[in-house]
């Protein structure tokens, strides 16, 4: 106890002694208390803790005072106030003056019970202290405010009173007090649509005074979903960003995004430029735990800031520092254990009987009718498998339900945090992922470290640190160290079940075919087995940085950093002369692997220094917003490979083991550096007129000398109408309202890194001296010593609307238009070399987004407490090709000039063909032997585009629908009521087309089973189907056609999360402060009349790929 006196003393001393050494200059006449408080807070870097009831009535303040003493100001401000303060460190508590007893309060009221004691703790929902929220009795001033470990104290209140708890940037609370029962409060924050401060870049705003297109979402809202992707978990989410998962192999980085459609059809990309904590990064690296925002900046008004990096958009990730309001250490567990499953499996036929009966058809319709002999089962072959008197030599094998399994994953997440001058964020993180697919799986390992110190007043200093070891596995492709898990599922799809994994004669043995004219691919268990593959990846990135305030108002910020990765690679194959067998036959023999160990290493190195300063200066109504800034940016990157054969063991899976014959070996490097200066100026008059400009100038050591540097400008303004008077007395249930505009131009220079010069070739070895070999050079390409910038000048209108402070709407209306595309010249085959990049050809974006947000409490009836909202986001956009040159026809698409890059140009699908008196009265098609049972085409043009009674390559159209989907949407709606939680998120695409090819669309391609569907489906002699054509048509898959394009739209439940706290009472003997729990599933249900796999796609191309996971998982969250 005396120690604890005395520290306590310590503390009130310290306290007094800096306040003492603060000296405060104001001069206000009736100011409201509040406004007064911030000033000072502006000067002596205090913070003031106090809830909003407690300064609702305040008196307003009149002070003139110079170079005063701060508890001398102090004592005049509150001298006459019903509220005094206390100084804690760097706070200063505000609370309730003591009441002086009356004589009305110290009567006798009869018949009352007596008035009791009450106490109680504030936390908020991570259970950390809330300092100086007020608490209140209804109805009464009796009130007192929470000391520094958050507990209160109330003398004197009724057993039927009602507590009203407050503080800023929280719910108000009312509870009941239950007698004497300490009543504890957890607080919940408070909704603060438009008043939300957004990153942008080098630095934040307030949302309320942004004036480009910027959207942010926070890191509480991404882990909602149980996945381990960052790029995954901003499906949906952010309007205007397209999010597609490519496919479900265990990794972390199978999504693409992009931003307001594809800006351009160069060798630059449509990828973003994703940027952590400042420095451009990858967001597979994150730790999604350590997320504490994300925005995406989507004009050139918000991106252009970053110049010839952001045509694209910029995704900036700003991750946790640690910082909390008391400064104690918080320790935070979180597990997740996840089952996968695939969201859809085709359903092959696997009876054999069936199979050998389809394939039979196959063979005869493939030749026109007539039979193969040779190359079809016999019947007594059919025979074998319908009756099988050993079911092991003649089996009907499901080779998906043996490779594809439910498969685990578990997430572990482990951070520390806290501290007040020095604060500090770790986070450990631990993912072990499975693959539905057998041989796949995936670990990982992170580390992220945020480091800030306040030296002084004046000065901090920071790092970040992310480590990160990820390791992949799975099965090579032969002599490659490449891991390709849909080359892997479409070897499962090939297989006939008419044989199983190992031959009939149990000697494990790995099986080939059950007869020799069968067409499987290899024998995915043997590659399983015996061509094991990884790929190891290691990154270690590291931001050191410092914060110094020169005179108010001017911060000098500079920040260095270093991200370094390498990728190691490996295929190996152990056994030289390893063969497939015939199932029932191992003397024959069927595919056999030459043994070989291939490394491939990959590192880079990028190493990024900027520096700017910032200057914040308020005239009167006016307020100043300056910054000035230089960066420089330099990439190097490498490669090494090497392979060898002729291995006898696994015991030596390395290069020196293997055979020094046949060894080939391989390396490059390259660089790239870029330097930049950049500016911006935000103004704001009376916070209704917004004014920002920008500009950055780049220079790029990938374009030659006299086009090297490019200037990239931009502005915008806003209006934000519901602080003029006569709007806000007009409209009084219009919280918030702005309009804006912007207008700006970006760069893009990723073309690769020397494009502009004459480059030297190896070309093979030459006898120049006509009697040995020497290595020899060409110029294979032609350069272009004239290229320059690729630009995009990006127009925005938007609208921010705050109705009733509760539903948040905001509207953008855009246009991107890209010039001078970077793309390989359009030249003759005849010229010998590769054509040279030239900046030739145009491509304009335009659309519209829409975002709504609501969120609400219920404060009555029987649902009082529950907090829920809402959410709505849609996107629409068009892509046109402006300028390309002549058109260039693709196997299945066209680029021309007025239509959407890459549009659809197929013949159109007439039905199928019923009968040979139908084919004769038929335009002729392509020349050839037409047969009942295919497809019949539109003639639609021919060489002077009319119809002219043939079929041919002049009846192919254009068909730009579904080229690009017509709508990307997501909503969501979330609840909390009484420690419960609910979360649950709906993506969706429509207006989607794809073309597919393939295993699944297109039966027996390399032996793959027919689907049950087109087995008993299929066009036949006896069954005139008018949608599907005969197994093994000869003719219809050869001719790029409508038949083979699919609407892949859709509407998914994406997740749904039901959680539950336990209450603070219950857990506070274990040490924690917050536990909960929650299941949760990902990729639920969908809704399509996709008949692939997963109607999420990247693009034409295979019908199936590696299936997408629908996951159910259970999680818990504790807080120490």
């Amino acid at each position: 106890m005396k120690l604890t006196a005395m520290c306590i003393l310590a503390a009130c001393l310290h306290a007094a002694a800096r306040t003492e050494g603060q000296t405060i200059t104001l001069s206000v006449r009736n100011k409201p208390l509040d406004k007064v408080l911030t000033e000072i807070k502006r000067q002596s870097k205090f913070s003031f803790v106090y809830g909003k009831e407690l300064v609702r009535g305040a008196e307003p303040v009149t002070i003139n005072v110079k170079d005063n003493a701060l508890v001398n100001v102090l004592d005049q401000i509150f001298q006459h106030q019903r509220l005094t303060y206390k100084v804690f460190d760097d706070y200063i508590v505000l609370s309730p003056k003591p009441i002086e007893p009356t004589p009305e309060s110290t009567g006798t009221i009869p018949n009352l019970p007596p008035p009791i004691d009450i106490s109680g703790k504030v936390t908020d929902e991570n259970g950390t202290p809330l300092i100086g929220a007020t608490v209140m009795i209804k109805g009464t001033h009796n009130m007192t405010a929470t000391n520094v470990d958050g507990t209160y104290a109330l003398k004197n209140v009724g057993e039927d009173a009602t507590l009203v708890v407050s503080y800023i940037g929280m719910e108000t609370q009312e509870i009941k007090v239950k007698g004497k029962e300490p009543v504890s409060i957890v607080m919940k924050q408070a909704i603060t649509q438009g008043r939300d401060v957004v990153v942008v870049g080098y630095g934040t705003q307030k949302k309320v005074n942004l004036t480009g297109a910027v959207s942010q979402v926070t890191g509480s809202v991404l882990n909602k979903r149980p996945v381990t992707d960052v790029s995954s978990m901003l499906q949906g989410v952010l309007p205007g960003v397209q999010v597609v998962q490519t496919n479900g192999r265990p990794s972390d980085g199978n999504s693409s995004i992009t931003i307001r459609g594809l800006g351009t059809f160069s060798g630059a990309g449509a990828n973003p430029l994703v940027l952590i904590d400042g420095v451009a990064g990858s967001l597979s690296n994150i730790d999604p735990n350590s997320i504490e925002s994300v925005s995406v900046l989507k004009d050139a008004a918000s991106a252009s800031i970053y110049g010839s990096r952001a045509a694209n958009g910029v995704i900036l990730v700003t991750t946790k520092t640690g910082k909390n309001s008391d400064g104690k250490l918080r320790l935070e567990y979180a597990y997740n254990y996840g089952i996968h499953t695939p969201t859809k499996m085709l359903d092959p036929v696997t009876n054999s009987a069936d199979y050998m009966k389809a394939w039979n058809t196959r063979i005869t319709n493939s030749n026109y009718g007539v039979p193969i002999p040779g190359k079809q089962y016999t019947q007594a072959d059919i025979d074998a498998y319908t009756n099988p008197t050993d079911k092991n030599l003649y089996p009907s094998f499901n080779w998906l339900d043996f490779l594809i399994k439910p498969a685990p994953t578990q997430m572990h997440n482990l951070s520390l945090s806290g501290g007040k001058q020095t604060y500090f964020n770790l986070s450990l993180n631990a993912v072990d992922e499975q693959g539905t697919l057998a041989p796949y799986s995936y670990k990982k390992y992170s580390a992220q470290l945020s480091l800030v110190s306040e030296i002084s007043k004046k000065l901090k200093l920071g790092a970040n640190t992310i480590l990160k070891n990820g390791n992949s596995y799975g099965v090579a492709n032969w002599n490659s160290s490449n891991l390709d898990p849909t080359n892997y599922f479409l070897c499962i799809l090939a297989q006939p079940p008419t044989l199983k994994p190992t031959v009939a004669d149990g000697s494990g043995l790995y099986s080939w075919r059950a007869y020799p004219f069968e067409e499987n691919n290899w024998n995915p268990y043997f590659t399983w087995k015996e061509v094991p593959g990884s790929n190891i990846n290691y990154v270690a990135n590291q931001q050191i940085w410092a914060d110094f305030e020169i005179i108010d108002g001017l911060h000098w910020y500079t920040k260095f950093a270093a991200n370094y990765s390498i990728e190691k690679d490996k295929g190996f194959v152990a056994f030289q002369d390893q063969y497939e067998h015939l199932y029932r036959d191992v003397s024959v023999l069927g595919y056999g692997n030459n043994s070989f160990l291939q490394q491939d290493t990959y590192d880079e190195l990028y190493k990024n220094f900027f520096t700017y300063l910032t200057y914040e200066k308020a005239i009167k109504s006016h307020r100043f917003n300056l910054m000035l800034g230089y960066s420089n940016e330099n990439d190097q990157v490498s490669n090494m490979s090497a392979y060898r054969g002729e291995y006898k063991t696994n015991l030596t899976p390395e290069l020196n083991a293997g055979a020094e014959g046949g060894q080939t070996n391989g390396g490059t490097s390259a660089q790239w550096a870029i330097q930049s200066v950049f500016g911006r100026l935000n103004y704001r008059l009376k916070d209704k007129y917004l004014l920002e400009l920008n500009v950055r100038a780049d220079g790029t050591s990938r374009l030659a000398a006299g086009n090297r540097w490019g200037v990239f400008p931009s502005v915008s303004a806003g209006w934000v109408f519901t602080n003029e008077a006569f709007i806000a007395n007009a409209i009084p249930w219009l919280s918030s309202g702005k309009v804006r505009g912007s207008w700006g131009v970006l760069g893009n220079q990723n073309i690769g890194n020397y494009p502009y010069q004459a480059l030297l070739s190896f070309t093979g070895t030459y006898p120049f001296d006509n009697a040995s070999l020497s290595q020899g050079v060409a110029q294979t390409a032609l350069n272009n010593p004239n290229i320059k910038w690729e630009t995009t000048t990006s127009s925005n209108i938007g609208a921010d609307l705050l109705l009733f402070n509760k539903l948040a709407l905001t509207v953008e209306v855009y246009k991107k238009y890209t010039t001078d595309i970077l793309r390989t010249a359009q030249v003759n085959d005849l010229v010998g070399l590769t054509a040279p990049v030239v900046n030739s050809g145009a491509m304009q974006n335009t659309g519209v987004e829409f975002d709504l947000k609501y969120n609400d409490n219920i404060k009555s009836g029987i649902l009082n407490g529950l907090k829920w909202g809402a959410g709505l986001n849609f996107t629409h956009n068009n892509n046109k090709l402006v300028k390309f040159g002549a058109d260039q026809i693709n196997s299945r698409t066209i680029y021309r000039e007025g239509l959407p890059w890459n549009t659809f140009y197929l013949l159109q699908a007439d039905g199928i063909f019923q009968s040979k008196e139908e084919i004769a009265a038929s335009p002729k098609q392509f020349g050839e032997n037409t047969q009942p049972g295919t497809l019949k085409y539109k003639d639609v043009s021919g060489p002077n585009g009319k119809p002219d009674g043939v079929i041919d390559n002049y009846d192919r159209i254009p068909m730009t629908k579904g080229v690009f989907p017509a709508l990307i949407y997501g909503f969501n709606l979330n609840a909390e009521w009484k420690g419960f939680d609910l979360f649950g998120f709906f993506q969706g695409v429509a207006g989607s087309k794809v073309y597919v090819t393939g295993w699944g669309v297109q039966p027996f391609v390399q032996g793959s089973a027919p689907t049950k569907k087109q087995y008993t489906e299929a066009w036949t002699p006896e069954n005139h189907s008018t949608t599907m054509v005969q197994l093994g048509d000869p003719i219809s898959y050869n001719h790029p056609s409508t038949y083979l394009l699919r609407d892949n739209s859709y509407l998914r439940l994406k997740t749904l999360q039901v959680g539950y706290s336990l209450p603070y009472a219950t857990i506070k003997q274990l040490y924690l402060k917050n536990l909960r729990v929650y299941f949760a599933g990902d990729n639920l249900i969908t809704f399509t009349k996709y008949e692939g796999l997963d109607p999420e796609r990247s693009g034409n191309g295979s019908f199936v790929n590696y299936p997408q996971s629908k996951v159910f998982s259970f999680g818990v969250k504790a807080t120490f």
